[in-house]
């Protein structure tokens, strides 16, 4: 009776985690050939790879990897995204997460057509088909989550600009916390 009554406590997003942790299924693959468990020379070299071919450069600062996107839906210069992003390491400097930021490349403050509440759902979209399997919830301060086995996808507004992922491996970050 108490397991059934604290089992029946836990919320949505903890049941999910819980299941999905427990379901073995393991989720490494990120994006472009990038992986959980890589090491930071290996991203690196998949980065410089990927640069070499064009496909991505360096972001503003140099801080993140730019890739452009072009959405299937529209042909118009002002709905490219830019999409940066860069990895996580643990101490070992082994890939434990990925930071992703997206925003439309002509946004400016004034054109509401392009603010992040507009990308948001098209993000969205873009993650369940880049990851399919289970759907985003809403966690608190209207964060989107996604759990499919060790990979959780957290979805939110950073900005009027910006547009906020954080793909981690709760394997690790699970293990990593009870020592």
């Amino acid at each position: 009776m108490i397991i059934l009554l604290v089992f029946s406590c836990q919320s949505k997003y903890t049941k999910l985690v819980k299941s999905e942790l427990d379901s073995g299924i393991k989720n490494d693959e990120v994006f472009y050939g990038l992986k959980f468990g890589q090491t930071k020379s290996d991203f690196f070299k998949i980065c410089w790879d990927l640069n070499k071919k064009h496909l991505v450069t360096h972001g503003g600062n140099n801080n993140y990897v730019q890739k452009m996107l072009y959405p299937q839906d529209s042909t118009k210069h002002i709905d490219k995204i830019v999409m940066l992003f860069y990895a996580r390491f643990n101490p070992d400097d082994i890939i434990t997460s990925m930071d992703v930021k997206f925003s439309y490349l002509a946004w400016a403050p004034w054109n509401k057509d392009l603010t992040s509440e507009k990308l948001l759902p098209k993000i969205q979209d873009t993650l369940m088909k880049w990851y399919p399997g289970n759907q985003f919830i809403k966690v608190k301060n209207d964060v989107l989550v996604k759990v499919d086995g060790n990979r959780q996808i957290q979805l939110r507004k950073e900005s009027d600009r910006d547009v906020s992922v954080l793909i981690e491996d709760l394997a690790y970050k699970y293990n990593h916390m009870k020592k």
